[in-house]
């Protein structure tokens, strides 16, 4: 999970920009340091410029491809969205038993999509297309059996669980979407606010997200269809569409070797 921490941190420092970048300069721009050679827009002595030079110096600018863009294109990366959202729910052992880490997307069932107002109040998703992200782990230990090693590993889990789901939220904040993820450890939303509805990964609505929900009689227990009870679940809610590039440059980051 390590890694996948500093994946997303980079990431929602890198996240793409599509709008324009605009610059207003004002009249009472201070004094060009000549310490640091002179100004391409005002060359002469006395912060003097001709029109051609003031001319040739804004068209540099402009042309100059700014650093923080990422080299893919926007197709590139609706191509690798599309592969995604068909690769992730079908197969799930080709892709991710080497490494033991599976993020899915899918549209929000209808079944717990109608108890999104009372697990985000405030929000009106009524109306929103919601997108589900799920983060699997493979654990070394038995999640239906406590014991001291399966508290810590818990634990470990949730805590690398909720620095990355903050990443990937920042990241799809900046592009101007709503994200929010649930709290492992309480059922609870993250970054909304304080609501007495809950969400923990052994709820029967999970059944409608692809993992099976077993009662026990005295509990009940979540399986993956790869891992079995071997496996620790962390959840994203967004209105990114799940086609969107956005949605689809998260889940490459994410199950990148």
């Amino acid at each position: 999970m390590r890694h996948i921490v500093s994946r997303m941190r980079a990431f929602s420092t890198q996240i793409r920009q599509d709008s324009h970048v605009v610059v207003y300069v004002t009249r009472d721009i201070g004094r060009q340091n000549t310490l640091l050679g002179p100004s391409k827009q005002f060359p002469f002595p006395g912060d003097v410029s001709s029109k051609l030079a003031f001319d040739l110096a804004n068209e540099e600018m402009k042309t100059q491809p700014k650093l923080d863009v990422p080299s893919v294109s926007v197709g590139e990366i609706l191509e690798k969205s599309t592969n995604n959202v068909k690769r992730s729910p079908s197969n799930p052992g080709d892709q991710f038993s080497a490494k033991g880490i599976e993020l899915t997307a899918s549209e929000c069932p209808r079944l717990l999509k109608k108890d999104l107002k009372e697990l985000f109040p405030g929000i009106d998703l009524s109306q929103r297309d919601i997108c589900v992200m799920n983060l699997t782990q493979k654990t070394d230990t038995d999640m239906s059996a406590w014991s001291t090693e399966m508290e810590i590993e818990r634990m470990q889990l949730t805590s690398a669980f909720i620095e990355s789901a903050t990443a990937i939220c920042d990241a799809l904040h900046r592009l101007g979407y709503w994200a929010d993820f649930i709290d492992p450890s309480s059922g609870r939303p993250y970054l909304g606010k304080f609501t007495n509805a809950t969400l923990f990964e052994t709820d029967d609505r999970y059944r409608s997200l692809g993992f099976k929900i077993t009662d026990l009689g005295c509990c009940k227990i979540l399986e993956h269809a790869l891992w079995g009870t071997n496996a620790f679940v962390g959840t994203i809610f967004t209105d990114a569409p799940l086609r969107s590039a956005a949605v689809g440059e998260i889940l490459d980051k994410v199950n990148a070797e």
